[in-house]
């Protein structure tokens, strides 16, 4: 990431961006990152450092893609102390000169001024939500990330820790119950606003929550799908919001798993079919997957250590220019494959609700084992009790 520096007039095939985020503490070190969006994954392209609660970036080219997001940080000298808003997206075309005006706190609700249709399209959309509603939620995201962080605190003594996990769960019942009216004001909007990109990706986190049963809008969600264009329909957003209204059956550790097809790096349709009569390790993982990225070097360790009994596949669950950009540069030489479908796809089978995920099957393609999040040495231990079993 680079320090942006702008002057004044956007590039012919870049853009420009202009920011204030007002009612900050004016002592506190608060930096701006601008992200690039694709699908689920985003990589920081830029960061500038509030002055005066005023920031800039400036693109010199769009090359990939046009939908950004800027995050606001809070950080004592080099130690990030914490998110201070994850902020709105942006959405970009060459030549666009953006404006940006917002409380730090609620920076999400941001007004923005461009001349980028899907960024009216998207104002115009957040504005018929409730604005208390978001703010609330904003809020309280806030303060249970506060709670966690104390958590984290090694002088504190096991009462506390297990009184501030209470807390914390309380907070996100809350955040829950906000999110859940949030939803009911998207779906409705999502009836009679057009659908430009940010109601597409809109629609498309509506399906995700319904495939996880998280809420039951299958019916309400296919008749919005039917409103979609043929192109919107075609699109990555729209295929997936079709895969995730499909309902899929889960399995669980016992049940054998069913052949299912991903891409490898060549982009040749490939099959864990091919390693029967190996222990197998699955890996879903996305580049903007914190804990994913630090699972990797003992994936690595892994399958080196067992290459004469197991055989290790990861598979990204992100676009393919993202995929392949994130395994060249984590170094990722064991199998590398790609789920065309994302987070709608595979993983779902498995009944998991995050990632990183992984999944032990035994050479004749049982579920042995599935794993959810990463903890050092966790992955390397599970590998030896299944092959070196005590009788």
């Amino acid at each position: 990431m680079t320090l942006a520096a702008c002057t004044g007039k956007a590039p012919e095939q870049g853009a420009l961006i202009e920011g204030q985020a007002t009612g900050l503490n004016p002592a506190d070190k608060i930096v701006a990152i601008l992200f690039h969006l694709e699908g689920s994954s985003g990589e920081g392209l830029q960061t500038d450092t509030l002055r005066d609660g005023h920031f800039s970036f400036r693109l010199d080219s769009l090359s990939g893609g046009t939908r950004y997001q800027i995050s606001l940080l809070r950080f004592e000298g080099n130690r990030l102390v914490n998110v201070v808003n994850d902020g709105p997206d942006i959405y970009l075309k060459p030549g666009a000169f953006v404006r940006i005006k917002g409380e730090g706190r609620h920076f999400r609700n941001a007004r923005i001024s461009s001349p980028v249709k899907d960024q009216q399209l998207q104002q115009r959309f957040i504005r018929k939500m409730s604005l208390e509603d978001w703010k609330a939620v904003q809020d309280v995201s806030a303060h249970r990330d506060e709670i966690v962080r104390k958590g984290y605190d090694e002088g504190i003594s096991l009462e506390q820790r297990d009184s501030l996990r209470k807390l914390a769960k309380e907070e996100q019942d809350e955040m829950d119950r906000i999110n859940d009216r949030l939803s009911q004001q998207r779906l409705q909007l999502l009836e009679t606003e057009e659908i430009g990109q940010y109601a597409l990706e809109q629609m498309n986190l509506e399906a995700r929550l319904a495939s996880f049963k998280r809420r039951d809008n299958r019916e309400t969600l296919l008749h919005l799908y039917n409103r979609l264009s043929d192109e919107q329909k075609a699109s990555p957003e729209g295929m997936e919001i079709l895969n995730y209204i499909n309902p899929v059956s889960t399995l669980s550790i016992g049940d054998n798993l069913p052949s299912y097809e991903y891409v490898d790096k060549n982009g040749k349709t490939v099959r864990l079919d091919d390693f029967r009569g190996r222990w197998i390790l699955l890996d879903f993982w996305s580049r903007g997957c914190g804990p994913c990225i630090k699972a990797v070097p003992e994936l690595g360790a892994v399958s080196k250590e067992n290459q004469d009994k197991l055989s290790v596949v990861s598979i990204s669950l992100d676009r393919e220019s993202s995929w392949k950009e994130a395994s060249a540069n984590h170094g990722i030489f064991w199998n590398d494959w790609n789920d065309p479908k994302g987070y709608a796809g595979s993983v779902r089978i498995f009944g998991t609700r995050g990632i990183p995920t992984f999944v032990l099957i035994t050479p004749d393609g049982t579920i042995q084992e599935i794993i959810v999040g990463y903890g050092e040495g966790g992955l390397r231990n599970a590998v030896q009790r299944a092959l070196n079993p005590v009788s």
